[in-house]
């Protein structure tokens, strides 16, 4: 069997189950208003991003970003002020019941999971996300509906004084007293529900690759959050370790993962009032890059950004390039957010 060194890759299509409770503190379920220039189109909230003919991709080879390279926008453009959610894209299933568009797995039986109607639609494939633009232009005269570029995304996300999250240059996380204080949804605040309320459950490395195949521990035995959200025990490459590769975290996957509603982070919200552009699922983006890490390292595939439920705090950067994702695939950790322009 091959080694693959993301486990991104293999969060394959199952069942649901969500997570919640007492224990998830940090899970903020009202969806706050947009921002004030936002519009409704197509029953998609949208928000002004200014053009900027001189953009240049951020420079930080040492942190999977680009080398700096120019990559103009010439024309303003809106954006999805909210990821694409399970309804919205159900919604476009039953319109479309002649085409073969992928139904995510961790759905009941084709049906929408009460507890994640307003979760982002996961294990999509770019094609899929194409074409629920396609259907959203159909609906929308004078507007055509697209998947953001790669440059258009960052621009997005880092505005115009190139902050390292949405929000600014500081994450603002902290972990104290078993809470942690979070502006985004990260591998960290699963981490911390866990602990919270799983530590003492025993998980079981259920990998035969792993090196303690078979053997249990306590999750709190497995899993640390330090003080600023940085999380120890999530994986192992090298040995199949770590709380990924155990029955419970196969568990949590099989639900459709530790996703939140969109916009539940409103002190997350970027600069130009889209929600959620750092963490909750990567975003398809239309631009062919070269993939620099993970199971498809050096293969052409479609840029994906922002990070995910899974990713560390690392890859939910505004700069962040080093994930990409075959674009025929589906993934339990990449969503879709729409950019549109008038016509």
């Amino acid at each position: 069997m091959a080694v693959v060194p993301s486990r991104h890759h293999l969060l394959s299509r199952r069942k649901l189950l969500v997570l919640g409770g007492a224990g998830a503190a940090w899970l903020v379920t009202s969806v706050p208003a947009a921002a004030s220039d936002a519009v409704s189109v197509a029953g998609q909230t949208l928000t002004a991003v200014p053009a900027d003919p001189s953009f240049v991709f951020t420079a930080d080879l040492s942190n999977n970003a680009g080398a700096g390279e120019a990559s103009a926008i010439d024309s303003p453009y809106w954006l999805g002020a909210y990821q694409v959610t399970n309804t919205q894209y159900k919604a476009f299933l039953d319109a479309s019941p002649n085409a073969s568009y992928t139904v995510p797995s961790y759905w009941d039986d084709g049906a929408v999971p009460t507890a994640k109607t307003d979760h982002p639609v996961l294990e999509i494939s770019a094609a899929d996300a194409e074409g629920f633009c396609d259907w959203l232009t159909g609906q929308a005269d004078g507007w055509t509906f697209r998947l953001p570029t790669e440059a258009e995304w960052e621009n997005a996300a880092r505005g115009p004084d190139a902050y390292a999250y949405p929000w600014g240059q500081a994450s603002g996380t902290t972990y104290t007293d078993s809470t942690l204080t979070s502006n985004y949804n990260y591998n960290a605040v699963c981490a911390a529900y866990y602990l919270a309320n799983e530590g003492d459950t025993l998980a079981t490395y259920d990998n035969e690759n792993s090196t303690r195949y078979g053997e249990s521990e306590p999750i709190s035995e497995i899993l640390t959050v330090s003080a600023t959200g940085g999380v120890t025990g999530w994986i192992d490459h090298s040995t199949w370790t770590g709380f990924v590769y155990t029955d419970v975290f196969d568990a949590l996957t099989a639900t459709g993962g530790l996703t939140s509603a969109v916009g539940a982070y409103p002190a997350g919200v970027s600069v130009h009032g889209a929600y959620d552009m750092a963490g909750n699922c990567f975003e398809w983006t239309s631009s062919i890059v070269t993939a620099t890490n993970g199971g498809e390292a050096g293969l052409e595939v479609n840029a994906v950004r922002g990070g995910s439920w899974y990713a560390t705090g690392r890859s939910c950067t505004t700069h962040y390039r080093g994930e990409g994702r075959d674009g025929t695939g589906g993934y339990l950790t990449v969503g879709l957010r729409v950019a549109a322009v008038q016509s």
